[in-house]
């Protein structure tokens, strides 16, 4: 009887997180976009080479809501309060943006971090490097490492039944879950020791660069694309690396939180999603500008509406 109360609050708690991770998504995939269209539409942002890994980050942050859904929408509708259930070929699949995008966006944010110490430290072999080739190469060295852990996802992966078991975790391979927490492990660290060497050098940016000897308009974008960065690394740090060092070494003392709390690395990565995409839009003026100049535009146009309605009614 206590085996299947315990069973019974776990699905419960299975719900509970599949509702909430849905939610995530939709919000993830909605300032994401949002964020696309301000690159679509905006000149500047497209200009900044700088803000190039910014835009592939929250571009992979929005499919990867997008192309999850699925895999949250199924799990909800078998979901089974007594015993669940789940075709072991479809969790697969349709969990498979997971593991792409956990390696994609630890690979950019390296990149990204790697870029700003570049600049703060090395400037004369920053403006040397041409950021749209680096942007690209670190998108594509992601993509290479991503489907790679996919690949070996299924390969190392049995096709079995788990029963009671509300996440994609229960059913990849003891080897493939070994191998990714150790890697997503040492990624981690490297993201760590990059931060802090930003974090520690960055109050004194301005008065070591020469940055100060450039065009007002180029300072601010390096400004900005260092608050941009700074922001993005303790959002990873919070969400990311954190949860990923602390899930390795409870799975390491053979404690699975995936079999406690359900899909934790989605939740994971959507809040770091919505982390960067808040990041972004509140760290750089032109985004601020565009949301401001619609929604001023918006109520421009709605109090014109009304008082053409009162009008007609006088």
């Amino acid at each position: 009887m206590d085996e299947m109360h315990i069973s019974l609050f776990s699905n419960e708690i299975y719900l509970s997180s599949y509702c909430i991770i849905l939610v995530l998504q939709l919000f993830c995939a909605g300032i994401n976009g949002v964020i696309i269209i301000m690159f679509w539409k905006l000149p500047a942002l497209r200009k900044n080479k700088n803000l190039h890994l910014v835009f592939y980050l929250s571009a992979s942050d929005f499919l990867a809501a997008v192309f999850e859904i699925p895999y949250i929408i199924y799990m909800i509708l078998k979901w089974n309060n007594y015993q669940l259930d789940f075709d072991p070929l479809v969790i697969l699949i349709s969990s498979t943006p997971l593991p792409l995008q956990r390696k994609v966006s630890a690979i950019i944010t390296i990149g990204i971090a790697v870029s700003r110490n570049l600049a703060i430290f090395f400037p004369a072999k920053f403006r040397k490097l041409e950021q749209s080739y680096y942007s690209e190469i670190t998108l594509v060295i992601g993509i290479v490492f991503g489907v790679f852990d996919v690949g070996l996802m299924f390969v190392t992966s049995p096709i079995t039944r788990v029963l009671n078991c509300g996440t994609s975790g229960c059913f990849i391979g003891k080897q493939f879950r070994s191998y990714w927490g150790t890697s997503n492990m040492i990624l981690g660290f490297i993201v760590v020791i990059l931060s802090i060497s930003i974090f520690l050098k960055i109050k004194s940016v301005g008065k070591e660069t020469p940055v100060i000897h450039t065009p007002l308009k180029q300072c601010s974008k390096f400004q900005q694309a260092n608050r941009t960065t700074t922001g993005i690394l303790i959002s990873s740090l919070f969400f990311l690396t954190i949860p990923s060092l602390c899930v390795g070494i409870l799975e390491s003392m053979g404690y699975s939180i995936f079999r406690l709390v359900g899909p934790f690395y989605s939740a994971s990565l959507m809040l770091s999603g919505i982390s960067n995409g808040v990041i972004f839009i509140g760290c750089n003026g032109d985004a601020r500008r565009m949301i401001a100049s619609k929604s001023g535009h918006s109520m421009s146009h709605t109090n014109s509406e009304c008082h053409r309605s009162v009008v007609l009614k006088i």
